[in-house]
């Protein structure tokens, strides 16, 4: 019995933490501008930005207007309150528009992309980036 109990509570626990890392459905957006996502530019256009893999290690930028899919590596970022809205984080710098963070309307998680070389390399030489946000719909 006891080990019946101990293989329940495992099991039990394994399913919340596979739900609390689970970042929910992907998000919808129309971007008005080029865009950069590791090392290649996207033109503007409407975007499905979904986590990908097991552990959400990725996401998929794929446009819906057939310029492509791009897969990105991406860490776990937190809010202290559940996002209000879907939402995508652009960093502006020099002219350029980096993607940053990618969010679903109630989760605290969100999905946060590594700054590209070309990032790393324009904040060293500018002002501070500046924050731009892009209002998304939720898809399933």
């Amino acid at each position: 019995m006891n080990c019946f109990r101990s293989a329940l509570l495992g099991f039990g626990l394994l399913l919340a933490v596979s739900a609390a890392q689970a970042q929910g459905p992907g998000v919808r957006a129309n971007i008005p501008f080029d865009f950069v996502v590791g090392n290649q530019v996207l033109p503007a256009g409407e975007y499905v930005v979904a986590a990908e893999g097991s552990g959400n290690t990725a996401i998929s930028i794929r446009s819906t207007e057939g310029h492509g899919t791009i897969l990105s590596i991406a860490q776990a970022c937190v809010a202290a309150s559940p996002s209000k809205d879907a939402r995508l984080v652009f960093h502006a710098l020099g002219g350029r528009y980096f993607l940053s963070q990618v969010w679903s309307t109630g989760y605290t998680s969100g999905r946060q992309l590594p700054r590209s070389k070309a990032e790393t390399e324009l904040a060293k030489n500018q002002d501070p980036a500046k924050e731009l946000i892009v209002a998304a719909q939720l898809t399933r």
